[in-house]
């Protein structure tokens, strides 16, 4: 075990100190973590955390933020760009089961902030949801998607469809016929787009 040192580059220390609670949080979830297994991970001592970061909460806050950054802010940007259309939300799919396929430890994190019942997560991405339901918005004016439908309820959907596919794997990997993921996103883009589009 790392004995609690200081260091004299404070990015390394705050670094560390994110890395070992990421790993922390990841294995056991916000609650059953201490300051002292932080602490004793990372190498540093407690009150040096406490100056980098105030308390257990705004670390926790600060992992969630860093987990999910990289993935918000390229689909804020595709969101932005790209027209309004079909495409747009299928490639929206799919860029984030993909992430969450890469990402198996921020899957583990959702899982935890369900459990805990943690609103701060719906703050982190309700405006990236909000973006995404314009474009839906749009979308359906142009006569691109089914205008009967409220586009916050279909970006909550693919949400739910992604997450829930990745954090029950160990439940239904175990009924018969369930395939791959590649299989699982193929028909999923099928049921889903298909049933966006305009009724003729």
């Amino acid at each position: 075990m790392n004995s609690p040192t200081g260091t004299r580059d404070p990015d390394l220390t705050r670094e560390r100190i994110l890395d070992a609670a990421h790993g922390l949080f990841v294995e056991k979830g916000f609650a059953a973590v201490s300051m002292r297994e932080i602490a004793a991970r990372s190498g540093v001592t407690k009150s040096l955390i406490h100056h980098h970061f105030g308390s257990k909460e705004t670390l926790w806050e600060t992992v969630k933020e860093q987990a999910f950054a990289a993935y918000a802010a390229g689909q804020e940007a595709e969101l932005q760009s790209a027209a309004p259309d079909a495409d747009l939300l299928k490639n929206a799919v799919t860029r984030y089961f993909e992430f969450l396929k890469a990402n198996p430890e921020v899957v583990r994190l959702f899982a935890w902030t369900h459990l805990d019942e943690d609103q701060s997560c719906g703050r982190l991405d309700a405006e990236l949801v909000r973006l995404g339901a314009e474009r839906i918005r749009q979308a359906q004016e142009h006569g691109l998607l089914r205008p009967d439908v409220n586009p916050a309820h279909v970006v909550t959907t693919f949400v739910n469809a992604c997450t829930q596919w990745f954090e029950a794997r160990a439940h239904h990997s175990q009924w018969p016929g369930v395939g791959s993921d590649e299989d699982y996103l193929d028909d999923f883009l099928k049921i889903f787009m298909e049933g966006l589009l305009p009724r003729s």
